[in-house]
């Protein structure tokens, strides 16, 4: 069966929502199915073996998205999609995934870390208008037949947010690269990751590994991390057009010793198998897959419950989930079990990420791509 992908920008080497079509993409392939990709923009289509087109928008980020939204899965059809999976906010697809979460829902969460001038600004803003009249019009397509969340967190914020049949509403949780995560790297990582950063063999370290850092935290992540017993340093790696701020309050807080930021990284198996935990103290995050792959590393994490990775951390796990991310005393008590305890809950780490390999969420995508068929 031929087979629509949707999504606002397609980049085979990109991350995030980029990175899950693409192995989508791949696992549809394999069962058999003709897979086409079609983006509003296409950095590079590779050599890969499926079909990308690009849809031509007009300039500008709303006039683009608008259109995109609206035209997208009629385009794919007309180039021969019997089903239109969209990883996008677009309008009459026939299966939409939910990697983002319900926009309301992120707007809401935003006034949690924006100043007021910025709250006002968000709630005023075209762009996010249109973003939510476009999901409200892609729940209300009477043709929609499921919808994919990548966490039960995201499909409760649909279900509040659209009122979709409970059944239509499934939840696939993302999958880790378990060959490339892996705890076999630490052994060469481990050091060269001191080395690079001028400290001690021994020296606890944790990253914090994400762009847009007031979302995940960073501002109570530096707090907290004043307050700590232990001499551990924060390796912050991601880009931010913040960051020169959060390199100032460091400093303001006294730990800009023991705080280094890094930049957004290449080789992230590496930098998170170097390390002795993760720190994700997310104020939103539909899923997490930072998290996934530290621990796929056997490096255990530290995660909150707005985060829907947070589902997959039971046992001695789910004393590292925070429930409230903006209380330095909470996050830091968790931080300290978590350094103190890292080596120990290495292994439960491991065995988490490996009961979510992606080989698993390709099973269950395929399957309910089969069943609608």
């Amino acid at each position: 069966m031929r087979l629509g992908l949707l999504a606002r920008r397609f980049n085979p080497r990109g991350g995030g929502t980029e990175r899950d079509l693409l192995v989508s993409a791949e696992f549809l392939r394999r069962a058999g199915h003709e897979v086409m990709v079609l983006a509003a923009q296409v950095v590079s289509a590779g050599d890969l073996p499926f079909r990308v087109r690009r849809l031509p928008a007009p300039p500008g980020r709303i006039p683009g998205l608008l259109v995109f939204g609206l035209r997208a899965a009629a385009e794919a059809r007309r180039q021969g999609a019997r089903l239109v999976l969209s990883f996008a906010r677009t309008v009459s697809s026939d299966l939409l995934r939910s990697g983002g979460g319900a926009h309301a829902a992120f707007v809401r969460a935003a006034a949690r870390w924006q100043d007021p001038a910025q709250r006002l600004a968000m709630r005023l803003s075209p762009y996010h208008r249109l973003q939510l009249w476009l999901e409200r019009r892609a729940f209300a397509f009477a043709g929609l037949r499921k919808v994919v969340a990548v966490s039960n967190l995201v499909r409760g914020q649909l279900l509040a947010e659209f009122a979709p049949a409970p059944d239509r509403v499934v939840t696939l949780y993302n999958g880790v690269d378990l060959d490339l995560f892996n705890p076999r790297r630490k052994a060469a990582a481990r050091p060269a990751l001191r080395e690079r950063l001028g400290l001690a063999p021994q020296a606890p370290v944790a990253v914090f590994a994400g762009d847009g850092f007031a979302r995940k935290g960073l501002g109570f992540l530096l707090t907290a991390w004043s307050r700590l017993q232990l001499p551990a340093h924060l390796v912050v790696a991601g880009a931010d057009r913040t960051a020169g701020g959060y390199r100032r309050r460091a400093r303001a807080l006294g730990i800009d010793g023991r705080v280094h930021f890094v930049g957004r990284q290449t080789e992230v198996a590496d930098l998170l198998a170097g390390a002795d935990a993760l720190v994700l103290p997310s104020l939103f995050e539909p899923f997490g897959n930072v998290v996934m792959e530290a621990m796929a590393c056997g490096v255990p994490a530290l995660a909150t419950r707005q985060c829907g990775v947070a589902e997959l951390m039971t046992g001695e796990l789910a004393r590292l989930v925070v429930a409230e991310p903006t209380d330095p005393a909470e996050l830091g008590a968790r931080i300290e079990e978590l350094l103190a305890r890292s080596r120990e809950m290495a292994a439960c780490a491991r065995q988490a990420a490996e009961r979510h390999p992606w080989e698993r969420y390709g099973g269950e995508l395929t399957r309910l791509v089969a069943a609608l068929a």
